[in-house]
């Protein structure tokens, strides 16, 4: 069966061109049989032609002599009485010698085809002339309109009778045809955070597909989403059940302690209190960049002052673990983003490196443009990073084995997320030029308007 199509163009073709050609050809049976139906007709014209032609033999009984086209006695007037021919011999001057309607007398007409007013009714006249006569021929307009409209009515019945039957063939052919359109929307009403399972697009029709893949791409996405919700919303709790627990515990110690170490146990809470505080904050920049949040103004971003604000930020951090914080080279570079977020991108980067490194050690800042990129690359010299432990160093809340240092474990989450909003991408990397340390690099393509020279900056600054 043609619904079986997996194609909706197919479908309607086959189902509509097989109605049209159907419904063609019983027309044109119908309009057979109802020609056919007036050959009789035709036939009759043809005899009373003939009859007409038989010289001498007028039409009617030449004994009445009505008005010019006046009926038959019976009161009706039939189509021969609008078929006319005659005679003109040599001598003849006013009348024909010979005609087959002696009440209808026409007026001598020119050679060939040409049309008469005749007691008010317009005539088609032909005249053909043979040896010392003219035979003359004269059909009224009215009778050929007549003819012509009930020809046409005819003809055109059976393809009026069919069409009522064409519209509603159509229309369930249509509905047939439509039918997987509901049931793709019918499945896709039932999708929601509950049941996130992808539209099974082998059985929608072709022209359908496309648009099922995108629902299914747009699904697949929603559920990576909702699941890294969820399971941040696990991870979250699980973070700051700790540190709550501890300040609860602290408060306590707090109203139990002595006066002497009551100083000592209000500054363990104000700390504690302080790393909750930057917990929470840290997750609500991890949740706005993976999410969106709010749209901010987008801007060409030059990388040379902004890098330079986050290192004079980070200056205080550095010296207290005296560790030297500079740049090694500056090129001149755009990029198309927020600058909030891109300050915060790289400033996590930067913060990593001078926590996790090693006390009085050094910390590089590099920007380094090319053709299409730019790329930001932050080198310390601390201890690494296990190989093992490398490819979960972008997870949430995780933290490499051997480093004791503060921290939630959501900087480089946070990173990666920024990063991934702006096409740009985040490495970590242990050095390979044969000292210990990490190089964080960031890839970030150029903004489009971007055509200035490259500016380098060999000098170290700190």
């Amino acid at each position: 069966m043609f619904f079986a199509a997996n194609s909706l163009h197919r479908r309607l073709s086959i189902a509509i061109g097989t109605l049209a050609m159907l419904v063609g050809l019983l027309g044109s049976l119908g309009t057979f049989l109802v020609v056919r139906s007036l050959a009789s007709e035709f036939s009759t014209s043809l005899r009373d032609a003939a009859a007409h032609v038989q010289t001498g033999v007028p039409h009617r009984d030449g004994e009445q002599g009505g008005k010019p086209g006046s009926a038959q006695p019976d009161g009706v007037r039939r189509p021969s009485d609008d078929l006319v021919v005659q005679i003109w011999s040599a001598g003849d001057t006013a009348a024909p010698s010979r005609t087959s309607d002696p009440d209808i007398a026409l007026p001598r007409a020119p050679k060939g085809y040409s049309s008469l007013q005749y007691d008010g009714e317009a005539w088609d006249v032909f005249a053909l002339a043979t040896g010392d006569e003219q035979i003359q021929v004269a059909e009224s307009r009215s009778m050929r309109n007549r003819n012509a409209l009930r020809v046409a009515f005819w003809s055109l019945l059976p393809v009026l009778a069919l069409l009522p039957l064409l519209a509603l063939t159509i229309a369930v052919t249509v509905r047939l045809s439509l039918r997987p359109l509901e049931r793709v929307g019918r499945r896709a009403a039932k999708v929601d955070l509950h049941e996130l399972k992808p539209l099974d697009a082998q059985k929608a029709p072709m022209e359908l597909r496309p648009f099922v893949e995108s629902i299914n791409r747009m699904i697949e996405r929603l559920s990576v989403l909702v699941n890294a919700e969820r399971k941040f919303i696990a991870d979250a709790a699980h973070e700051l059940r700790s540190p709550i627990s501890a300040m609860q515990l602290q408060i306590d110690n707090l109203r139990d302690a002595p006066a002497d170490q009551y100083d000592e146990r209000f500054e363990e809470l104000r700390r504690g209190v302080a790393r909750t505080g930057s917990l929470v904050s840290q997750l609500l920049g991890l949740a706005r960049a993976e999410i969106g949040g709010s749209q901010r103004a987008v801007a060409d971003i030059a990388l040379p002052q902004l890098v330079t604000d986050v290192l004079a930020d980070l200056l205080p951090l550095a010296d207290a673990r005296g560790v030297d914080l500079g740049v090694e080279r500056l090129d001149d570079a755009s990029v198309r983003a927020t600058e909030a977020d891109m300050r915060m991108l790289v400033r996590n980067l930067v913060d990593n490196a001078v926590r996790y490194g090693r006390e009085g050690g050094r910390v590089d800042v590099t920007v380094r443009r090319e053709a299409q990129t730019v790329t930001i690359e932050v080198t310390d010299d601390g201890p690494g990073i296990a190989v093992e432990d490398l490819p979960h160093v972008f997870d949430r809340f995780f933290r490499a084995r051997g480093n004791d240092a503060e921290g939630s474990g959501l900087g480089l989450a946070i990173a990666q997320a920024l990063a991934q909003r702006y096409g740009a991408r985040v490495t970590l990397e242990n050095r390979s030029d044969g000292q210990t340390g990490i190089v964080a690099r960031i890839e970030l393509p150029l903004a489009r308007n971007d055509a200035h020279p490259v500016v380098q900056l060999d000098s170290k600054e700190s």
